[in-house]
């Protein structure tokens, strides 16, 4: 449907939660402006990439009903191809590499978590307690990666079709973290700073970018757990 190419595309943008890591990596000091150049350059890669890679997959294999649930279904029979064989490699490629950027954010959260709910500090670690020769807070870590990755597996051995799992997930997942959290974060920020109006163009702007979000986590969900169920 519209509404599960929609959730497509929304999951294929969504990297602001790798924002703060990359953000921390820029030298000699990270600002706005370096930051933006990286945003744009990396969203303008991203799209020329996913055109070149939509339109030559529409020119293969065409539109209606000849498409599988994914590349590497779609290329199966020629799987023995040497040049099938190498875009296949970049598949797996791209794919171990994008699931680290998914578990980093998840076991940073998971770390914070604990070491709120424990009430630590960021630098507590050198006075932990340790067991076996590891700090709590370092197997609380190997815990929380364990974990996501189980669940993360489990999700895959029992929801077998791609689509599902990136419908879902762009719906969900992606339309919360990209349209409906950054503009409530941007208002609570501008109502600590003197001379706040609902009315300025800047929350308006944020008003309007939240209601595009819950439009698409909503309805997006919805749509991709009829699909789900339908199937």
């Amino acid at each position: 449907s519209y509404m599960n190419s929609i959730n497509s595309i929304v999951f294929a943008y969504n990297n602001q939660f790798n924002v703060p890591q990359l953000t921390g990596e820029l030298t000699p000091a990270p600002t706005v402006q370096k930051m933006t150049v990286v945003s744009v350059t990396t969203v303008a890669m991203c799209f020329v990439l996913f055109s070149v890679v939509s339109l030559f997959g529409l020119l293969a294999f065409g539109n209606e009903g000849h498409q599988l649930d994914s590349l590497v279904l779609d290329l199966a029979p020629e799987r023995r191809e040497p040049l099938v064989m190498l875009a296949l490699l970049g598949v797996m490629f791209s794919v171990l590499t994008c699931f680290q950027f998914h578990i980093f954010p998840i076991r940073q959260f998971a770390a914070y978590a604990a070491r709120k709910a424990r009430g630590r500090g960021i630098e507590d670690e050198a006075s932990d307690v340790r067991y076996f020769g590891r700090t709590v807070t370092r197997w609380l870590d190997i815990f929380s990666a364990l974990v996501s990755v189980s669940i993360i597996v489990l999700i895959a051995l029992v929801v077998t079709s791609l689509k599902t799992i990136l419908d879902f997930i762009g719906a969900f997942a992606a339309a919360y973290i990209s349209y409906v959290v950054p503009p409530l974060w941007v208002i609570q920020v501008l109502r600590k700073q003197k001379g706040f109006t609902w009315w300025s163009a800047e929350v308006v702007s944020c008003l309007a970018l939240f209601a595009l979000g819950s439009f698409f986590f909503v309805f997006g969900t919805y749509s991709a757990v009829s699909d789900a169920i339908a199937a």
